[in-house]
């Protein structure tokens, strides 16, 4: 009954209930209904005029929240949270700060303060072309969609960094975070070995045409191109029998580019909030944030219809998530890695190989940054060679010392020369 005053609907239902209009011509009076006039009517009879009145009339509303609160709101903003995003500032407001109000009203409060927030759109701006949205993989594990964000995570006036990440396809979950201070297979090392150990190993990786993945070369004239090339990360897929899908459109990688963007709105803020400002301050912070993160966004994976097979022993994780190197045995039969020389020794043994010069041997550094090679079929450690000391060589035994005579012409030169 907008626009209604009460005393005009009052006298309308006083006269329906007196029989001075019936219940049609009430109804069609007040814009509602016949059984609502029928409501009206009984409460009329029991309570009176009064009655008639909203149970609300005249309290605060629920959501209103005082003067004192708006104005603590406002300020936490401008201060200690400026920048947060207006669903993440409510969620600190309840966790942090014991303010517990909904969604709507820091909107409204900021908004009245003239606090625009920074996920906000600007008004008039073009739509964009729509695409299909891609279909979800069916199963836990199935697709693992990788990719790494190059950010200024710390700041505006600090270095930018990369953050490694990876998201379950099915699911939504967020497997694993690591930063870095630029792409690098290490960081996705890193990822890899915080989803190795706690889920297990997925069916298939998603990732872009980066070299890092494996660098196309075109394998000839009229050939295909070989983008399965000789790279670390593809030794390390191969290891772990881990399936490769690429590519460069990043529409068809939707939740990874939406798990970006959720991640620099809220990523952001979380280490200026904490005074964190370096790469190793973020990673140890980086596991209680993903752990956060699933339980605000829960995906509850199927774990009965998973597809992750179960994960090798920690030793061989270390050695499948190692970095590859080639040298060339020299003619001390060592090898010259990270500016020193180095032999192959057996671990158990400690017998130190004698590797023929000219001969090529992969060594290996694994995550945990233990040096290893390959060599004959086995694994070998490596250590630093020792420096030889030098023993001085024999003489060889050579004629009489040759001694002039008192006659010599060398001699009597030299006499000569004295006398005059």
């Amino acid at each position: 009954m907008k626009g209604l005053s009460d005393e005009y609907v009052a006298s309308v239902i006083r006269k329906a209930v007196s029989a001075k209009l019936t219940t049609r011509q009430a109804a069609a009076r007040l814009g509602v209904t016949r059984q609502y006039v029928n409501r009206l009517k009984k409460a009329c009879s029991e309570g009176g005029a009064t009655a008639l009145r909203h149970g609300n009339e005249g309290r605060a509303p629920a959501w209103k929240t005082d003067k004192a609160t708006e104005g603590a709101v406002v300020a936490l903003y401008r201060g200690k949270y400026a920048g947060f995003n207006f669903s993440h500032f409510r969620e600190k407001l309840l966790e942090e700060e014991g303010i517990g109000i909904g969604y709507r009203p820091p909107r409204r409060i900021l908004t009245e303060a003239g606090i625009r927030s920074p996920k906000g759109r600007r008004k008039g701006r073009k739509a964009r072309p729509g695409h299909p949205s891609g279909q979800r993989r069916e199963r836990f594990g199935e697709l693992l969609q990788i990719d790494a964000s190059i950010h200024r995570w710390f700041g505006p006036g600090l270095p930018r960094a990369a953050l490694h990440g990876a998201i379950d396809d099915a699911t939504g979950t967020v497997m694993g975070l690591w930063f870095d201070r630029e792409e690098t297979l290490s960081g996705y090392c890193e990822m890899a070995w915080q989803i190795l150990t706690k889920y297990g190993i997925p069916e298939a990786f998603y990732g872009d045409n980066r070299s890092i993945f494996g660098h196309g070369r075109a394998a000839g004239r009229g050939k295909a191109t070989d983008r399965d090339a000789r790279t670390g990360f593809r030794r390390m897929r191969r290891q772990l029998c881990i399936e490769p899908v690429a590519t460069s459109v990043s529409q068809a990688k939707g939740r990874g580019e939406r798990l970006r963007g959720t991640l620099q709105s809220r990523l952001v803020s979380e280490p200026r909030l904490r005074g964190i400002a370096t790469i190793e301050e973020a990673n140890r912070f980086l596991p209680s944030f993903t752990a956060g993160f699933n339980r605000r966004f829960p995906a509850r994976p199927d774990m009965e219809r998973s597809l992750f097979a179960p994960a090798p022993a920690p030793r061989e994780i270390d050695f499948c998530l190692s970095a590859e190197f080639r040298r060339v045995a020299d003619n001390g039969c060592s090898l010259g890695f990270d500016g020193s020389r180095n032999q192959l020794v057996d671990e158990e043994t400690g017998e130190v190989k004698e590797v023929p010069p000219g001969t090529e041997v992969r060594v290996y550094v694994t995550r945990s940054g233990k040096r290893i090679a390959a060599f004959g079929g086995r694994i070998w450690g490596l250590v630093e060679a020792g420096r030889r000391k030098m023993e001085p060589r024999p003489k060889k035994p050579g004629r009489p010392r040759y001694v002039p005579g008192p006659d010599h012409p060398w001699r009597r030169y030299v006499l000569k020369a004295a006398k005059g």
